[in-house]
């Protein structure tokens, strides 16, 4: 057992040092996985935000069944779609003006962004945040091999992408079902 799981099991059973622990331990990771989820700077730390609030009431069912990090990453998934259900509602004032943060991986990043949700998510959790497979069906709610599937796939559109070859929308392949 890890520090970060000893931490969750204290935490759930109220020892609030360790919980801020967690919190601080996972606030990154959320924050990123959030961001994959939203794509929008100011709606992810709203996700990540209401992970964080979540997790106050429900870390006292936290049993340890899942890594303490599947389990914040399966509420920051529930939280970022339920931010997205709330901004879809709302009207806009205008279009937002996303902070440009300048860096070596911005193109990187930027071409990330542009994969479909479920690809992102795929990548994001096994590239980014360093989730097993199964870690990530876990958080995704879907099968292990589903999962593969759209990280070997994301992957192809990244290099596609990077290099200007084609993608396998280009070459008539059905990116709509999972191999």
């Amino acid at each position: 057992m890890t520090g970060l799981e000893a931490a969750a099991r204290r935490a759930a059973k109220g020892d609030g040092q360790a919980f801020e622990a967690v919190c601080r331990a996972l606030q990154d990771d959320v924050w990123r996985y959030c961001y994959a989820l939203v794509g929008d700077r100011e709606l992810a730390a709203e996700a990540a935000q209401e992970t964080f609030l979540r997790s106050v009431r429900a870390i006292r069912r936290f049993r340890g069944e899942a890594p303490v990090r599947v389990w914040y990453l399966t509420l920051a998934r529930r939280a970022a779609a339920e931010v997205l259900r709330r901004a879809r509602r709302q009207p806009t004032a205008g279009p937002a003006v996303e902070e440009f943060v300048p860096g070596p991986s911005v193109e990187a990043q930027l071409l990330v962004e542009q994969l479909p949700a479920e690809l992102r998510q795929a990548f994001v959790l096994t590239q980014v945040l360093g989730l097993s497979y199964a870690e990530t069906a876990a958080v995704m709610g879907c099968a292990v091999g589903t999962v593969r599937s759209r990280v070997f796939r994301a992957r192809a559109r990244l290099v596609a992408a990077w290099t200007g070859e084609p993608s396998e929308q280009d070459t008539g392949e059905d990116a709509s079902v999972d191999r």
